[in-house]
C-alpha cells in the first residue's frame, strides 16, 4: 500500500472559520437531501398510498431531466468568470430558494388524491427540487474542492463539514425512521418535515452569506465550449471509473436510507424506543469514523481506504438480510451508514485528484463540468434502484393498506434492502481495481501541478500566454 505525502507548497491550507462556513452550507443542503432520501418512498408508498410501480416510473421519468439538467448546470459554472458575486457562490446563493420550496412540495400532497394526481404532482415537486439541488450541489462541491490543490486539505475541510453536519443532518436522517413508522396523523409528519426546511434553511443562510469563494485558477481563461468540454471530460479514465464506483455508492446510499423506515417497520418491528437504540452506535460512533477517514486517506491514499470499506459494508449489508438479533441490526446498521459517511466525505476529494489531472491537459479548472457529469451520471442510480426496489417488494407481495406484511413481502423487502445493494457494491469493485490515480502517479500530478500554479505567465506580443 502506498503512503501518500505531500510537499509543503501543495498545503494549502483554508482558515477554520471559512471551513466552518462551508460546513454550515452543506450541511443545509444536507439536511433537505437526507430527508428526501429518506422520507419521499415511504411518505408516497406507505402514507399516501402510492401505487408502488407508479412510484418506480416516476424516478425512471425524472432520471431524464437529471441528464439534461445536470452537465448544462456543470458548464454555466465553470463558464462564469470570477467577480465580485463571486463564481460558484453566486449560483450557490441563487438556488437555495429553489431547493427549499421544492422540497416543502413533497409533503403537500394528500392520500385521498387519485393515483394520476399523486404521480404528476410528485414529478413537478421532483423537477423543481432536483433544479436547486443540482445548483447548489454541484457549485458547493466545486468551492469545497477549489480552495487547494491539497488533497488531505480538501479531505480536512470535507471531514470538518461532516462534522458539522453530524448532529443536525443525523437528526434529519433518524426523523423519517421515527415518523413514517408511527401512528401519528400525516399533518403532524408534515409540520415535522417543514420544521427541519426551516432549520436546513437557516444553516443555508448563515453559511452562504459568511462563506468567501477563493479559487486556485489564477488566471482568468477562456472555456472550453460545451462539446469539447464533455468529450474532455470522457478522456479522463479516471473520471470514467471513479464515476461508476460513485454510481454504485449512490445506489447503495438511496436504497439503505430510503427502505431503513420499512425495515424497521416491518422486518424488525420495532417500536419508536428501539429503533433510537438500534441507531445509537451510528450516533456514537460516528464523529470519530470521520477522523478515522482523513487518517486513512493520509495513510493509505484514497483508492486503498476504499477497498477498506467496501470489506466492512459486505459484512453489514449480510447481517442487515440475515436479521439474527436486534444487537446485529445496530451493528449492521451503524457499518453500512458509516462506510456510505466515508465515500461521501472523499467524494470531493476524488474529483479534485480528477481536475488536477485534467488541468495540466487543457490548461483549465473544471471542477463545474465533473460534477456536473458525475450527477448526470450517478442520479440516474438513486431513481434506477429505487424502480428495482418497487418491483421487487410488489412481485413479493408487499400491500402498503396493511400493518402486517406477509413472510413473503417481508423477504421481498429484506431481498431489495440488502441483497440488491450487495449486488451494487460487487459491481463497484472492479473499476476501483483500475482507477488509476493513486500512489506515486498522484503525488507526481501534484507536484507538476504546484510548479505550474507557482510559474508566471509568459508574455509573447504584450499579451498573456495562458497554459
Amino acid at each position: 500500500m502506498n503512503k501518500i505525502k505531500e510537499t509543503n507548497s501543495e498545503k494549502q491550507l483554508v482558515s477554520p472559520r471559512q471551513r466552518t462556513y462551508m460546513g454550515l452550507t452543506k450541511a443545509g443542503g444536507d439536511i433537505l437531501g437526507v430527508m428526501f432520501t429518506g422520507a419521499l418512498l415511504t411518505f408516497y408508498v406507505d402514507i399516501l398510498h402510492m401505487d408502488p410501480e407508479l412510484f418506480g416510473i416516476v424516478m425512471i421519468i425524472f432520471a431524464v431531466w437529471n441528464a439534461i439538467n445536470d452537465p448544462v448546470f456543470g458548464f454555466i459554472s465553470d463558464k462564469k468568470s470570477m467577480d465580485s458575486k463571486g463564481k460558484r457562490l453566486y449560483f450557490i446563493r441563487l438556488s437555495a430558494p429553489i431547493f427549499l420550496v421544492g422540497f416543502l412540495m413533497f409533503w403537500v400532497a394528500f392520500p385521498s388524491w387519485s393515483q394520476p394526481s399523486l404521480f404528476i404532482f410528485l414529478l413537478i415537486a421532483l423537477i423543481i427540487f432536483d433544479t436547486g439541488l443540482t445548483i447548489y450541489g454541484l457549485n458547493l462541491s466545486a468551492i469545497l474542492t477549489g480552495q487547494t490543490t491539497s488533497t488531505t486539505e480538501r479531505t480536512r475541510i470535507s471531514v470538518i463539514a461532516s462534522v458539522i453536519s453530524f448532529l443536525p443532518v443525523g437528526i434529519a436522517a433518524i426523523l423519517p425512521n421515527l415518523v413514517l413508522t408511527s401512528s401519528m396523523a400525516i399533518v403532524y409528519m408534515r409540520i415535522i418535515f417543514i420544521s427541519m426546511a426551516i432549520l436546513a434553511a437557516i444553516f443555508m443562510l448563515i453559511g452562504t452569506v459568511k462563506m468567501k469563494e477563493h479559487s486556485i485558477e489564477k488566471e482568468k481563461t477562456e472555456p472550453l465550449p460545451i462539446w469539447p468540454a464533455i468529450k474532455e471530460t470522457f478522456k479522463s479514465k479516471a473520471f470514467i471509473f471513479f464515476v461508476i464506483i460513485n454510481f454504485m455508492f449512490t445506489a447503495i446510499s438511496t436504497n439503505l436510507v430510503g427502505v431503513m423506515p420499512l425495515y424497521f417497520k416491518y422486518i424488525a418491528q420495532l417500536d419508536q424506543l428501539e429503533i433510537l437504540l438500534v441507531s445509537l452506535p451510528l450516533g456514537l460512533l460516528q464523529i470519530p469514523f470521520y477522523f478515522l477517514y482523513g487518517y486513512l486517506q493520509k495513510k493509505l491514499g484514497l483508492r486503498n481506504s476504499v477497498f477498506i470499506i467496501i470489506s466492512v459494508m459486505l459484512i453489514g449489508l449480510l447481517g442487515l438480510f440475515f436479521q439474527i438479533h436486534i444487537v446485529v441490526i445496530a451493528i449492521s446498521y451503524a457499518f453500512c451508514m458509516s462506510i456510505i459517511s466515508f465515500w461521501f466525505v472523499i467524494v470531493n476529494p476524488l474529483v479534485g485528484d480528477i481536475a488536477d489531472e485534467d488541468e495540466l491537459k487543457t490548461g483549465r479548472r473544471r471542477e463545474g463540468m465533473f460534477f456536473g457529469i458525475n450527477a448526470l451520471i450517478t442520479k440516474p442510480a438513486s431513481s434506477l434502484v429505487t424502480f428495482f426496489f418497487t418491483l421487487i417488494i410488489g412481485f413479493y407481495g408487499y400491500d402498503s393498506t396493511k400493518d402486517i406484511q406477509s413472510i413473503q413481502a417481508q423477504f421481498g423487502i429484506r431481498l431489495g434492502l440488502s441483497i440488491l445493494s450487495l449486488a451494487f457494491l460487487v459491481l463497484a469493485i472492479i473499476p476501483l481495481i483500475l482507477y488509476p490515480l493513486y500512489g506515486s502517479k498522484i503525488k507526481g500530478i501534484k507536484k507538476e501541478l504546484a510548479k505550474r500554479h507557482e510559474e508566471k505567465p509568459e508574455t509573447k506580443n504584450g499579451e498573456k500566454n495562458y497554459l
